[in-house]
């Protein structure tokens, strides 16, 4: 997985990382899914059948990842779904549109009431390429 859970002590950190933008984006969304219902990762993409349009504007990179993972969880909690994977039509540094995709659950295992700006900081790590940051979710 492109996540790593660091504590889970008065908050969730996580180290999350890509290839690409995008995919640190990605790795980003299935950290959240992994906190709110660890099981629908293991579902095959053919499972994700709950879908939303997404387009969010933000002022450089690290705010645009804030802002779309705090769009992801609103959204779980409207919806009560889990959102899995993110196909992008449109990716900038301060902006992006796409689709999310996840499916319907009964329940969450962790409430997650918020993304931290705190410790984003989204750099590519000199030793392996990897665009890399923290990600802390309150809880």
């Amino acid at each position: 997985m492109s996540f790593k859970l660091i504590s889970q002590d008065l908050g969730i950190k996580m180290i999350v990382s890509g290839k690409t933008l995008q995919e640190l984006f990605r790795a980003a969304l299935k950290s959240i899914a992994f906190c709110l219902k660890p099981e629908v990762l293991k579902l095959k993409k053919k499972d994700f059948r709950e879908r939303q349009k997404m387009k969010i504007e933000a002022v450089d990179i690290n705010s645009l990842l804030v802002e779309f993972l705090s769009k992801i969880l609103a959204q779980a909690e409207i919806t009560g779904t889990v959102f899995v994977d993110i196909s992008f039509k449109i990716f900038g540094e301060n902006f992006l549109e796409g689709e999310i995709a996840g499916v319907k659950v009964d329940d969450f295992e962790q409430e997650i009431k918020d993304v931290s700006y705190e410790g984003v900081d989204i750099k590519r790590s000199p030793t392996n390429g990897l665009y890399e940051t923290v990600l802390i979710f309150e809880i």
